[in-house]
């Protein structure tokens, strides 16, 4: 819940009808093929988050080295501090005006999964501390991977599969040895092939943000001018 609402009516699992009060930060969770109710009398303003029983699977596998893990839904009320923080993160990626970078919500989602499985199964276990980065060999992979796909879409599972470890510890160890985190790398590679084309002169703005990787013309100039302070229009004329 990112604002608080009263007297919400829910149920889970079961025909019992529960009302109660929720908080800002409260987390309620839906296991798959639970049946569920939500009614409320007035606007409330949540962020829903869905990860499909595979992908937390996966995600427990990789993480904790579990099979068949079950989520065990917290009191009806329950306020997360984590699980907040991380959908405020998701909401205003969605609501920044641009299309949102689909590595960067892609890792918040990751992070979500990861700690609910770390919170909300009945098979807790705590994860590796990931104290370094990348070995010099899982770095040069993902490097040179991602230097040759950074015009397409690209998931964390996948430059972590290439990487050689699992999606949670890739986004920390990335951030570690490259000093930033992974999408933001991607898009500083995006951009440096688009002021390249805008320098070479005989393409269209338009023709040049699809083949940087950016949506449309509008997300290649907003992303331009906040990471590089200029748009393509004034690289393009020397501004």
């Amino acid at each position: 819940m990112l604002a608080p609402i009263r007297k919400l009516r829910a149920s889970l699992g079961s025909d019992r009808i529960e009302e109660f009060d929720a908080p800002i930060g409260s987390l309620v969770i839906n296991p798959a093929g639970v049946d569920s109710s939500l009614a409320w009398s007035a606007t409330r303003e949540n962020a829903v988050v869905s990860i499909s029983p595979e992908a937390l699977s996966d995600l427990a596998a990789h993480e904790f080295d579990l099979a068949d893990v079950e989520l065990q839904p917290p009191a009806f009320g329950t306020v997360d501090p984590r699980a907040f923080d991380i959908a405020r993160l998701i909401t205003s990626e969605l609501s920044g005006g641009v299309a949102p970078n689909e590595l960067y919500l892609d890792s918040l989602v990751t992070q979500f999964g990861v700690h609910l499985l770390r919170t909300y199964t009945s098979r807790k276990r705590q994860p590796v501390p990931i104290r370094g980065g990348l070995s010099p060999s899982s770095a040069r992979r993902v490097r040179e991977f991602i230097n040759e796909n950074f015009t397409r879409k690209l998931a964390v599972a996948e430059l972590a599969s290439v990487s050689g470890v699992s999606p949670n510890h890739f986004i920390a160890a990335f951030a570690k040895t490259f000093g930033m985190p992974p999408h933001r790398y991607l898009i500083n590679l995006r951009l440096t092939f688009a002021e390249k084309l805008l320098r070479e002169g005989e393409l269209t703005l338009a023709e040049i943000a699809y083949l940087a990787g950016f949506s449309n013309q509008g997300h290649l100039a907003i992303t331009m001018k906040k990471y590089r302070g200029k748009t393509p229009t004034e690289l393009r004329f020397g501004r």
